[in-house]
């Protein structure tokens, strides 16, 4: 068993078809089912069903792979031990998508400049894939805004981030300076679909309401699909401070604070306990505690 083997392993896994695998590998789709007929021969074992499509792994093989993205992260905590501040190589950045579009942009050329030896591989998760990817070693590090007690995993508080109103013109509450959380009815706001922690935070503010008379209903994972339907259909949503600030400025003149105590998150880096990669999550916290949150403009 080698550890090429296993990278095809995982790649097989990740793409679901032997051609796209073997091109994230840099190998022919021959040698890349080679490989994982020689790993199905040692272990005994099926790894994948090759009936379905799209290829999906045996039930053996979903356990095979989970130890086979633990060994590699391993290899990549080694080499990070071993290198230190030279480490040249991936840093995987999980990121919740109301987060995401809004430190991205700034966040990817600064480390790029701070180590320039050193990949940032950065997706888009909901916080619960986020925790699983850091136990399973899919991932390094992760940006979340919402935390229960996770063994082996340790937490970094970087900013607090107050919300904002983002209120339709029709809307009763567009004409005040400054909203009292509990003057909002939930079943007024445009709320993202179940799984995402700025829901639960969401809802927490408002007024609770046992029915939503409206004629309709939308789930969705992007605040601005929630923005556009405040404005082509009415009603109000929440924002996180750093969305409210990407808002044209136009868009501002939607915006109303919250009358204290308003509503916050607080945002965080989550990371592996002991993982040699630490020094990267340390200089990544400490570059974006210094980003300072401004307001997003006058309504």
């Amino acid at each position: 068993m080698t550890l090429d083997q296993l990278r095809c392993l995982v790649a097989l896994d990740e793409h679901r078809n032997f051609t796209r695998a073997a091109e994230a590998v840099y190998l022919s789709q021959p040698a890349l089912s080679l490989q994982i007929a020689k790993l199905e021969r040692e272990l005994g074992a099926v790894l994948f069903d090759r009936k379905s499509r799209p290829l999906k792994p045996t039930e053996v093989g979903e356990a095979v792979i989970a130890h086979a993205r633990r060994v590699l992260a391993l290899v990549e905590e080694m080499k990070a031990l071993v290198q230190g501040e030279g480490y040249q190589g991936p840093f995987r950045l999980g990121v919740i998508p109301t987060v995401g579009p809004y430190l991205l942009p700034r966040l990817l050329p600064a480390f790029s400049h701070l180590f320039p030896g050193v990949r940032l591989e950065a997706v888009e998760l909901l916080t619960p894939e986020i925790l699983k990817g850091l136990q399973e070693g899919r991932l390094d590090a992760g940006l979340i805004a919402s935390w229960e007690e996770e063994q082996g995993l340790s937490l970094v508080p970087l900013f607090q981030e107050p919300f904002y109103l983002y209120i339709s013109p029709q809307h009763p509450l567009y004409a005040k300076e400054a909203i009292a959380p509990l003057e909002v009815r939930a079943s007024e706001a445009w709320v993202l679909a179940e799984g995402h922690c700025f829901r639960e935070q969401v809802l927490s503010v408002c007024q609770p309401e046992l029915m939503d008379t409206r004629p309709y209903a939308f789930q969705g994972g992007h605040l601005d699909t929630l923005v556009r339907l405040v404005d082509g259909v009415g009603g109000l949503t929440f924002l996180p401070q750093m969305a409210a600030q990407a808002l044209p400025e136009e868009a501002k003149r939607h915006l109303r604070p919250f009358l204290p105590p308003a509503p916050s998150r607080t945002v965080y880096l989550v990371e592996r306990e002991g993982s040699a990669k630490r020094f990267l999550s340390s200089r990544l916290a400490q570059l974006l505690k210094a980003w300072t949150l401004g307001s997003p403009g006058s309504p």
